[in-house]
Parts: structure tokens; sequence; C-alpha cells
């Protein structure tokens, strides 16, 4: 069981770096392959949003200046990837050439990123996603959703700081829902290669019992040793409770299900998955 094919979708931005690193030391582990997808946004898109009493000249310069900043982001993002592959010497290939032999491939496409994002990231093992931050809040969140609600595939949220090595320790938020299952089948690949496993189960109006011991005994049928922890948030949001007790029992990352209720709830009244986005200091592998 493992990943053999990550996509990593990258803008140009400054974060595209991250998913990058990440990229790089996931496939060394798992000898996988690595699709490095670039969305050329359509600039026609952008017309029905451009209101109306707009002349036909005003929205001509509106679609050249929207090219001219999609081949400035394409620049960027393929200059990263350009530089990239020299650093570490990659070998290029859109086609399987050596069953342990790590690849990589520059793919790019236009229209829509959550529709060509979703499109690709259904036949990939795994999606890199970059943690929304102020440079990148659009094109991130976009991504994020696409990944989490439109694929059936893992999406791993990168924090702004890179990856340099492989997680060896790593937490699994559990509270026994669908969506936390799909995440903990996902991530066998990762729980495989740990060092340590900590279940880790917060004591809510939801989750009133140490539920994480049957995972403790689900995994033991996988090989896997784990220890489970049920502890109380103490006055502070269920999401950022998790962060703090993974981070105390020296996780370097994540595994937990993505938004068990929905999204406009999540929105409106908050919830662990929103406060794990906007918090989260390590990488966090999310199954929906």
């Amino acid at each position: 069981m493992s990943m053999k094919t990550i996509l990593a979708p990258v803008d140009g931005a400054k974060s595209s770096g991250a998913v990058l690193d990440a990229a790089f030391v996931l496939a060394d582990e798992f000898q996988a392959h690595i699709n490095m997808l670039h969305v050329l946004a359509d600039p026609k898109a952008a017309i029905p949003l451009l209101g109306e009493g707009m002349s036909g000249a005003m929205i001509e310069d509106m679609i050249d200046m929207a090219e001219k900043e999609g081949q400035e982001q394409r620049a960027k993002a393929r200059t990263f990837y350009k530089e990239s592959i020299s650093d570490r010497k990659m070998v290029e290939s859109s086609q399987p050439i050596d069953a342990d032999k790590v690849t990589v491939q520059w793919v790019e496409d236009e229209g829509r990123e959550d529709e060509v994002i979703a499109q690709y990231g259904r036949l990939n093992d795994l999606i890199l996603v970059p943690k929304p931050v102020k440079e990148n809040e659009i094109y991130s969140t976009l991504a994020l959703n696409a990944a989490l609600f439109e694929t059936g595939r893992p999406m791993l949220l990168l924090p702004e700081k890179s990856i340099t090595a492989f997680p060896k320790s790593i937490a699994i938020c559990w509270n026994g829902s669908v969506e936390g299952t799909r995440a903990v089948a996902a991530a066998l690949p990762f729980l495989k290669r740990a060092e340590s496993i900590h279940i880790i189960t917060a004591d809510t109006s939801e989750t009133k019992e140490p539920v994480g011991n049957d995972l403790v005994t689900y995994l033991a049928w996988h090989g896997l040793q784990a220890t489970s922890t049920f502890f109380t948030p103490a006055g502070k949001s269920a999401g950022e409770a998790l962060l703090e007790e993974s981070q105390k029992q020296g996780a370097d990352m994540m595994i937990m299900g993505g938004y068990s209720h929905s999204r406009m709830r999540q929105l409106i009244l908050g919830g662990v998955t929103r406060d794990v986005i906007e918090m989260a200091s390590l990488p966090v592998l999310m199954g929906h």
C-alpha cells in the first residue's frame, strides 16, 4: 500500500515552494510520480462578473489584463518547477519508467481552478494544498474545496513552513465519524511508515467517550501500534485543542476527517475543520 501519484497544484505564489518541497519529500519516500499542475485561468470567465454598463473596449482591456496576469503567474510557477527539478536532478516523464523511480511532469490546463484541480485530482493518490494565507487565499481556498469535496481522494494541507522530512510521529484526531474513517484508510501508507501513532479524542458534546480504543484495535490488525488519549479541551475550541494536543504528543503530522458538518454551518457557526485549516502549523491529511 503506497502513494504512487501525487498532484501538486502550483500557482506561482510563494506557497508554491512549500508545495514543491513537500511533493519531493513524499515522492522520495513513496517512490512516487509527481504531477505539477498549473491552471491557466480563462480570462473570458471574468466577463459575467464585470457588471453592466461597461463598453466593449473596457471589457477587452480587462481580458488583456487578466491574460497578462495569468502569463506572469505561469512564468513564476514554471520557474519554481524548473529550479526544483534542476536542484534535485529529477527525471521528467509522463509514463511509468521504473517501479522504484521518482518521476515528475509539468501539467498545464485552462479553466476554473477548482474544476481543473477536481478533474486531475480524481486520478491521483494524494493532493497537496497550501494553507490559505493572505497572499494566496482565493486560490488555496478553491484548491482546498475542490480537493476535499470533488475528488474522493485524500488531501494534505500544508503549513507555510516547508516539509523537510517525512513525518514519523502522527496524530489521528478521532471521533468515529465517516469522514474520519476515510481519512484513516487513506493515511495507512503514512501510518505504516510512522515510528509513533497517537490517537486523540476531544471530550465534546458529540464525543463523550474514549472511542479511540476501538481504533487502536483496528490498527493492530494492520500490524500498527498506537496509543489513545481522551482529553478535555479546557475552554478552547475543539480544533485548537486538537492541534495543541497533537503538538503535545510530539506529532509532526495530523490526520482528521474534514467537515463532518456542512460547510455552511461551519462558515456561520465555526467548527473543528475550519479552525484547523486556519491555525495548523503542521501538515494535516484530511478525508471527506
